[in-house]
């Protein structure tokens, strides 16, 4: 949003997140959130009810205007979410059953001039002294859930508790390819340690054909609020290939996703990242999991990592016992 520069036909967006305070927004959300209305030059508009004037809005409403007028309006159950609207998918891949109705654009008119007129700005000073914005989500804290594919291992922790009936995955920061290796300076993590790039943080995930075929992403080039254990937010997306799932996963730039793994794993920035580096932090994975509202959740802590025994029988790392035995 830092570069964002609008054009004529770029339209106005009003939000209204009713159920903000009933944590819809975590707090990391919330933070982002406002910096995309400061940085959108009038074009963005995000507001939440006013908890002194207003109760919950649980309503999905949605409205087009032209020339200050509403000429098309819409309400029903689908929620502003990739799996609410099945963006980024075929039908026959839809993930939740929704509906949408015409609705009168008079009606649909006087009913958001009321709730905006009752709510506030999330960049207003006085959102952060009425609400507590929650670390997660609610439907994580909720643990509202779909069938694990594959089933997350036994939960240890109350994160894994919270997370055990959701979908996920494993992305492995090292490639699986033959017996193993760590990725060279131009793959995978080490993308951006090559001459040409400009930024050595520059970092993606390889996405599994079978994952990317599975519907757990959306179609690629789909941005998606990724939220970490750490309490960061990231903006990921899918990416790259030729077919519509893409194969490769990074942030939006690309960059952020070598810093925040390089900061997590107490690295200096544009520091090579191999099978080692990874078993003395204590995961070689990232898990990446799915609630059953859309968010996706991504976990690199050493504390709920399983052990890997693949990693330990790389060639490279074979090798660095046998040197110690000479």
């Amino acid at each position: 949003m830092s570069k964002f520069t609008p054009t004529s036909t770029t339209p106005k967006i009003h939000l209204l997140i009713g159920m903000a305070r009933d944590g819809a927004v975590s707090i990391t959300t919330h933070e982002i959130l406002k910096g995309w209305v400061k940085a959108s030059r009038g074009y963005l508009d995000i507001r939440y009810p006013d908890p002194r004037v207003s109760p919950l809005v649980h309503t999905k409403l949605y409205a087009w205007a032209q020339n200050g007028s509403f000429d098309i309006a819409y309400a029903g159950s689908a929620n502003l979410s990739t799996d609410g609207l099945n963006i980024g998918r075929d039908a026959s891949e839809c993930q939740q059953e929704n509906i949408l109705v015409p609705v009168s654009v008079e009606y649909a008119e006087n009913y958001t001039d009321t709730l905006f007129g009752a709510s506030l700005s999330c960049t207003d000073p006085v959102v952060d002294s009425l609400f507590t914005f929650p670390e997660a989500p609610a439907d994580v804290l909720a643990n509202k859930s779909l069938p694990p594919v594959p089933p997350l291992p036994e939960p240890e922790t109350e994160r894994e508790e919270r997370l055990k009936d959701f979908s996920s995955i494993k992305l492995y920061l090292y490639s699986h390819a033959s017996k193993g290796s760590s990725y060279n300076c131009g793959s995978g993590i080490n993308w951006g340690l090559r001459d040409i790039r400009a930024n050595k943080d520059e970092a993606y995930f390889a996405v599994p054909a079978n994952i990317g075929r599975s519907n757990f992403f959306p179609v690629k080039n789909t941005p998606i609020v990724v939220h970490c254990d750490d309490g960061e937010d990231l903006i990921m997306r899918v990416a790259s290939g030729s077919d519509r799932c893409g194969k490769d996963m990074s942030t939006i730039p690309n960059s952020e996703l070598g810093s925040y793994i390089r900061k997590r794993m107490g690295l200096d920035e544009g520091t090579k990242v191999g099978i080692r580096e990874l078993l003395d932090y204590g995961r070689t994975y990232v898990t990446i999991t799915r609630t059953s509202e859309g968010n996706y959740y991504l976990d690199f802590s050493p504390e709920t990592a399983e052990p890997d025994e693949f990693a330990m029988q790389t060639p490279e790392i074979v090798n660095e016992f046998s040197h110690e035995d000479d």
